[in-house]
């Protein structure tokens, strides 16, 4: 046995000798699926971790159900939120409780494989420099049915533009440096989604992701998934996109034609949603928006479309963008 692999009661307490890796878990009224994800974690073939599930204010029995899994694993423990705080700040508490040099994260609705954190291991004990490693997610639906997805192949190590452009970074199967976060800010909890998104689109100005090429996670489809696109989220998450480019644009030299497509494909998108959810005035302000930055046969069909009152046939999905 490693001394990575050494289970924590063989370790001493000292900061500097912690656990390589915390898995940060957020939970909100998970009671289905909550103990499927805490026992991924439990059945790691990689031993050397720390497990922090933070309870952002459930009214079901998901606590309980999480004190039942870990009890007797001094590797674990829950946090509780009095109130309601967001994944955002469910999240920072996790961050805040870290012990491990890497933070992991994985939504209480999702799994890992039991090799996930041996893989992490082996990836960043062959590349010491790396600050940020991903895989990527199979997802699979209620009856357990798995669909496998395998993404393009990634050259290697990519940066801010090419987040920017398509978020291909999911919480469930990334890790980084736990002290990327000193450098780029915790999440930003007044953000309703894609608080994800802003955090890497940040830590993006100190590192670069670094792929490993495999799936590392299941993610699961249902119906109470926070990040269901609509066309408030849609909003939200343009708005931090400008915000971002506001902020760092300059100095990162983003193309304008980047920033054009980016912004004017989202909202778009978000004009979409309005529209199938039969909000036409909100569905017209969001295609003006992506007016301003560029117009495509598709955002002039549906403008068309809008003026007739009619809805088109289906919204975009997710993975357009």
């Amino acid at each position: 046995m490693t001394l990575n692999d050494r289970p924590p009661h063989a370790r001493t307490t000292d900061a500097a000798d912690g656990p390589l890796f915390t898995v940060v878990m957020p939970m909100h009224n998970r009671t289905r699926y909550v103990r499927a994800a805490v026992e991924s974690v439990l059945a790691q073939t990689f031993k050397d971790w720390q497990l922090v599930v933070v309870d952002d204010a459930s009214t079901d029995d998901s606590c309980q159900i999480v004190e039942d899994a870990i009890r007797g694993d001094a590797r674990a423990a829950l946090i509780r939120h009095p109130a309601q705080r967001g994944a955002g700040a469910a999240r920072n508490s996790g961050m805040a409780a870290a012990r491990g040099r890497w933070i992991a994260c994985l939504d209480s609705d999702d799994r890992w494989f039991p090799d996930t954190l041996r893989a992490y291991a082996d990836y960043i004990a062959g590349h010491p420099d790396a600050r940020f490693i991903y895989g990527y997610a199979h997802s699979f639906d209620e009856n357990g049915k798995v669909q496998k997805r395998r993404p393009a192949p990634t050259a290697g190590p990519t940066g801010t533009r090419e987040l920017f452009e398509h978020i291909f970074l999911m919480p469930s199967a990334s890790c980084h440096r736990r002290d990327l976060v000193a450098l780029s800010g915790p999440y930003d909890e007044a953000l309703p989604n894609a608080e994800d998104y802003d955090l890497y689109l940040r830590m993006s100005l100190h590192c670069r992701f670094e792929p490993l090429g495999k799936a590392v996670a299941l993610r699961r489809r249902h119906s109470d998934n926070l990040s269901q696109p609509s066309g408030p989220t849609r909003l939200s998450e343009a708005a931090m996109l400008e915000r971002f480019v506001e902020q760092h644009g300059p100095r990162l030299a983003l193309e304008p034609g980047c920033v054009s497509r980016r912004l004017g494909r989202i909202y778009l998108s978000a004009a979409r949603q309005f529209s199938q959810s039969g909000d036409i005035r909100q569905a017209r302000e969001a295609l003006a928006r992506a007016h301003r930055y560029r117009k495509t046969f598709k955002s002039l069909f549906l403008a068309v479309c809008l003026t007739c009152r009619r809805t088109p046939p289906r919204a975009d999905k997710p993975t357009s963008l």
